[in-house]
């Protein structure tokens, strides 16, 4: 019985990290999901459906019985602490036969099961990814991961002769995230059998509802399905590829309802409905841009370096940055690594001096120190930038006044939004250069998405990233700079009635 996890977590009564029986009488669709051992597997599912208490559990059977070492990915490091003390650690404790294998909790990032290790990481570093070896790799919330950290743990596989990669994630868009691993799959579905009519059908929307009687119903000859004939289906391959796939959606479980299903369909937008409930990528040019688009805004001219001067930069490292002025882009770059002989602010500051009438804007959540540094020698020149969540009743952008001058406070996803509109309709932003000298800059377009996520606001548009994004960010700090200029031209061209009016002097 133990040779197979479904009936290893029948025999033991294995309960979820709520204490709660894992069953299979309403997770019918779940069975064969737990015990496929096939080396590389991709799962498409809606949140909430128990695919990550699936994986965690699997995982730890397969370090046990199968005396596999395995590295498990989330997307950021706070998601591991997340699940490791939210679910791995009380799933470990709702379990003797767990507590037998886990004896020690280890750390967050690690358990030991037996002689073997299961690495929980993030995948927002490369150093993570370079540390450890692995004869399988999991791979949850793919579509909110750096694609290109995935890419870097696939190398910790080639130490192992017979490397297994799992994937699995809700969708966001096609031909993106965890859809790439599908369209390489047998693309299983679930399928049912009607009790009326006895005809096999793949359950799906919108052939499987009645939308005016709110109620399941068979797609042939539109009797009416019962949860039973919901639940108790098979999964049947479509296609042929190396992934064994998964399509979970939210029909496939009884205890929602074709009333709930509707009503997702009518308050939600359609990205929300493919991705949240149906489980299936959305297809959608409004919620990607590639670097194609970017490049069709280059314009082969020199731009005059006139006027005022914007230095749009994203700190870290290294430090990369953007520059422009009311004509467009005309330069981007990145710094090198601090070093003893070698200060990227100092290069910064160049730029400063080059053009005195320029500005720079930064983000503030990276380099704590030298920005700040740099903002001290240069008063009035160096504004921090403050990115916070959509408010739609707000302003996109608000420059401090007073104790909070020097900052700027930015709607990212909607200041995002607007740039990603205005490269779309071509000449609204100019590139100044060759194509050839912008493709670095553009393909930092290529590693962003929009997907839908829901907020203490509501459900919200959300500008995510797969890889990286520096690039965007400088261009989102030129482009507020830029911004200000505008105004105080604007200000000085309108004219002003309190113009005769005597002004405090602050600063030469």
């Amino acid at each position: 019985m133990e040779l197979i996890p479904a009936l290893w977590i029948e025999k033991y009564k294995i309960k979820n990290e709520a204490g709660l029986p894992i069953e299979f009488d309403k997770h019918y669709f779940m069975r064969d999901l737990y015990n496929d051992m096939s080396p590389f597997q991709v799962w498409l599912k809606p949140p909430q459906v128990g695919a990550t208490v699936a994986q965690i559990l699997k995982t730890l059977w397969m370090a046990k019985k199968k005396g596999l070492d395995i590295i498990y990915t989330l997307p950021t490091q706070a998601d591991v602490n997340d699940m490791a003390g939210g679910k791995v650690n009380r799933l470990i404790a709702q379990n003797p036969i767990l507590s037998q294998w886990v004896k020690d909790h280890d750390t967050v990032e690690q358990k030991s099961v037996g002689k073997q290790i299961i690495y929980y990481r993030g995948t927002f570093s490369n150093k993570q990814a370079m540390m450890v070896s692995s004869d399988l790799n999991v791979h949850d919330e793919v579509d909110a991961s750096d694609a290109t950290v995935i890419t870097q743990y696939e190398t910790r596989l080639q130490a192992k002769a017979n490397g297994m990669r799992w994937y699995f994630s809700h969708p966001t868009l096609a031909g993106f995230g965890v859809d790439i691993q599908w369209q390489q799959s047998d693309k299983k579905e679930w399928f049912v059998t009607c009790p009326l009519c006895e005809m096999k059908q793949q359950l799906k929307y919108p052939d499987n509802i009645d939308e005016v009687n709110r109620r399941y119903v068979c797609s042939h000859c539109k009797g009416a399905m019962s949860d039973h004939t919901r639940t108790y289906g098979e999964w049947k391959a479509t296609s042929k590829g190396m992934f064994s796939g998964y399509h979970i959606s939210q029909l496939m479980c009884s205890w929602i309802t074709a009333d709930k299903i509707l009503r997702d369909k009518e308050d939600k937008d359609a990205q929300y409905f493919y991705n949240y409930v149906l489980g299936l990528p959305y297809v959608g040019s409004d919620n990607k841009i590639d670097a194609t688009t970017v490049l069709k805004n280059v314009i082969p001219k020199i731009n005059t370096q006139e006027g005022k001067i914007v230095i749009g930069v994203d700190t870290g490292l290294p430090i990369h940055y953007s520059i422009g002025n009311k004509d467009g882009i005309f330069f981007y770059g990145k710094c090198q690594a601090p070093s003893a002989t070698y200060d990227p602010y100092a290069e910064l500051e160049k730029y400063l001096l080059r053009w005195p009438n320029s500005i720079i804007v930064s983000d503030q959540g990276g380099d704590l120190v030298g920005i700040r540094q740099l903002q001290a020698k240069y008063p009035g020149r160096v504004f921090l930038c403050y990115y916070r969540q959509d408010r739609k009743a707000q302003g996109m952008i608000t420059w401090g006044k007073e104790k909070d001058f020097g900052t700027v406070t930015v709607d990212r996803n909607r200041m995002i939004q607007m740039i990603v509109e205005q490269l779309r309709d071509l000449g609204r932003i100019r590139f100044y250069g060759t194509v050839e000298e912008w493709k670095e800059f553009a393909s930092h377009f290529d590693n962003i998405y929009r997907t839908v996520k829901e907020t203490p606001f509501g459900a919200q548009y959300i500008w995510e990233r797969n890889g990286p994004d520096h690039f965007v960010h400088t261009m989102v700090y030129t482009m507020v700079g830029l911004d200000k200029y505008a105004e105080s031209e604007a200000i000085i061209v309108g004219g002003d009635m309190f113009a005769e009016l005597p002004v405090a002097k602050i600063f030469e």
